[in-house]
């Protein structure tokens, strides 16, 4: 038995990587192949649509592709009518005559001499190597537009992946666009570390609150401090009384339930980034612009997104980062990271799935443009592909080569990459 599975034969089969000679079928017959086929990945054959040439006669239909011609048996396609119209049955290794469910007799082309030992050799280098990226070394040799066109399929694969996700979170907000985009926003506020305490805020607490004491910071503060539980501790500092007091009152008002304070990560955080102070961050945006929530989408540029979240901090927490904390000099500000960050991970997302669910094209566009004018992002999956880091310059390269290692190299899944089928190629 071969050390590969059907998928590396239509890999094959899809982009001729066998040897260009006649092709002979087991009956001796000489046949041309007009059209491979396209790619079928839910049940029933294994391609469709495709055209063959035996002797004068065309044929169009689908065609099969097993390891070893028993396989037909062995998956039962002998009783599936899904097979009636196959044309072609490919097989790796022909060992068994059988009987098709087919028409006419179908002919059957073994690859097994068609393949070099060359392209198995390539193949397993890819699939059985321990390298965290399995063309590791191998990139410098795919041309820089074959890789950029790959890149750009990524990039729009992982909007989708987002979309997918949001599209669950309106559904369960019973379709409350508002509620949604504050889930995203929030959750993106707490960053990697706090992303799943800040999400259970939104759960916990309705935007829709926060947007009728949109007017008073004080009240919007003491409503996202006091619900993640952060406001629990004792304090002679006036202002945060003030702030306790009155998230006593809206805690009866609304029926709120605080949330646990000890579920929010401090540790190895510069002071800019512990929790208190981007949900302090947050609600000053709410107090100066409120219609960023309830309709984020008027703000289309990377300009207009990114001096609405220029967020300057005023009054106690201008220096100071905790409740009980001495007075820093350093300003505890929103940097161009942060604010790159909200635009890649929030505002582009967003605006992917509002196109989607409205069918309005140009939130798309919108979405893709914001990523083009976001800096490339520098982490431990994206330094994986070095190799090719002189043609990555923006947040959607960044992006893209997230999900090529989130949905492909870390699974891999070489063979529905178009990377490896260039290497395979090669």
């Amino acid at each position: 038995m071969p050390d590969f599975k059907e998928d590396l034969l239509q890999l094959i089969w899809q982009n001729k990587l066998y040897k260009p000679v006649p092709l002979i079928t087991k009956s001796g017959i000489e046949i041309q192949i007009l059209k491979p086929g396209d790619l079928n990945k839910d049940s029933g054959p294994d391609f469709f649509n495709a055209k063959i040439r035996i002797d004068n006669l065309i044929l169009a239909g689908n065609i099969e592709i097993h390891i070893k011609t028993s396989d037909w048996l062995k998956h039962r396609h002998q009783i599936n009518k899904a097979y009636d119209n196959i044309i072609l049955h490919i097989v790796y290794e022909h060992d068994k005559e059988i009987e098709q469910n087919t028409k006419n007799k179908v002919e059957i082309l073994e690859l097994k001499s068609l393949i070099t030992e060359k392209t198995l050799n390539k193949y397993r280098k890819l699939v059985f190597t321990k390298e965290k990226l399995p063309c590791q070394g191998q990139l410098k040799t795919i041309t820089d537009l074959k890789f950029l066109s790959w890149i750009d399929r990524m990039a729009i694969e992982r909007l989708e992946i987002k979309t997918k996700r949001i599209q669950n979170l309106f559904n369960s907000y019973h379709h409350d666009y508002t509620q949604t985009f504050f889930t995203i926003l929030i959750r993106n506020f707490g960053f990697k570390v706090n992303a799943v305490p800040f999400e259970l805020i939104a759960k916990q607490l309705s935007v829709h609150f926060l947007l009728k004491h949109a007017d008073n910071l004080l009240q919007l503060e003491a409503l996202l401090l006091g619900i993640s539980g952060l406001l629990d501790a004792q304090s002679k500092n006036k202002y945060i009384q003030s702030l306790q007091n009155e998230f006593e009152f809206l805690k009866d008002k609304y029926n709120l339930i605080p949330l646990n304070h000890t579920i929010f990560k401090f540790s190895k955080l510069r002071p800019a980034n512990f929790p208190n102070i981007r949900l302090v961050q947050l609600a000053k945006l709410i107090y100066i612009n409120s219609d960023l929530l309830i309709a984020p989408q008027k703000l289309k540029s990377y300009n207009q997104i990114k001096k609405a979240l220029q967020i300057n901090l005023s009054g106690y927490w201008l220096n100071h980062y905790n409740l009980n904390s001495d007075p820093v000099k350093k300003e505890l500000g929103f940097g161009k990271e942060s604010i790159e960050n909200i635009i890649i991970n929030t505002f582009a997302p967003f605006y992917f799935f509002y196109s989607k669910k409205l069918s309005k094209p140009e939130f798309g566009i919108s979405a893709i443009e914001l990523l083009n004018n976001c800096s490339f992002e520098i982490n431990s999956k994206t330094k994986l592909y070095s190799d090719k880091k002189n043609i990555l310059k923006t947040a959607s390269d960044s992006q893209a080569l997230i999900n090529l290692y989130d949905e492909y190299c870390s699974k891999k899944k070489c063979l529905n990459c178009a990377i490896a089928c260039e290497l395979l190629k090669s």
